[in-house]
């Protein structure tokens, strides 16, 4: 049996995969959700490396938006990590950061709304969060998405990758064609970079794993099998 690592973005919490989850039992997997501080990236990745420590391979490790720079480095030197899979997310190589990384790609639209507390912590604002952040989820259900997000430090797009895991593992990507949070075009290089098995959703937003739970739980299935 594999065990299945799912680990969140920013402004967001482990309840972002509460439709994958049910999926992957299903199939078969022991699955953890792990809750990250988002109080920074070392801190984040602290969190899921615990996590992963405690776990008996073999281990597929799962990450969305952040959630792609914290198993890049969490993931590194883990023998018992059987694949990776990128779901709308960073993936950094050494001596990037997700502010690098995003640079040729230019500014999303969303890049000029989130708003900072005085704590350095970034959120968007919850009448904006469905349009940018999940406009293919039903209304009702983005408005809860929206109240329930993690403040995030600011000081995680200036996080400076170490050596990456993705060189060390078998790579699955999940393109989402419509997101307004990280270019699409940043999404689909860093999968052949790495050269992942991609598999591109049209239409779906950021929050793939809510809006389309089915073609993503199929791509972490693949990686399992």
């Amino acid at each position: 049996m594999t065990t299945i690592l799912l680990v969140h973005g920013a402004i967001a919490d482990g309840s972002s995969w509460a439709k994958v989850i049910p999926m992957l039992q299903a199939a078969g997997h022991d699955v953890v959700a792990v809750q990250q501080p988002l109080s920074s990236i070392p801190d984040d990745v602290a969190k899921v490396r615990g996590a992963l420590d405690e776990l008996d391979g073999p281990v597929v490790v799962v990450g969305h938006s952040f959630g792609g720079v914290v198993i890049t480095q969490a993931a590194h030197d883990a023998p018992q990590v059987s694949a990776l899979v990128y779901v709308a997310a960073f993936a950094p190589d050494g001596g990037e950061s997700a502010a690098t990384l995003g640079e040729p790609f230019g500014q999303l639209p969303s890049a000029s709304h989130f708003e900072v507390d005085k704590q350095a912590r970034f959120t968007l604002p919850h009448e904006l969060f469905p349009q940018y952040f999940c406009p293919d989820v039903a209304p009702e259900e983005a408005r809860v998405l929206a109240a329930v997000q993690g403040p995030s430090d600011t000081a995680r797009f200036g996080f400076v990758s170490g050596p990456p895991a993705w060189p060390e593992h078998p790579c699955h990507y999940v393109v989402a064609e419509d997101d307004r949070i990280i270019p699409p075009d940043l999404e689909r290089f860093v999968a052949e970079r790495m050269g992942a098995a991609t598999v591109s959703v049209p239409g779906a937003g950021h929050l793939v794993m809510v809006s389309r739970p089915r073609a993503v739980a199929d791509v972490i299935l693949a990686a399992a099998r």
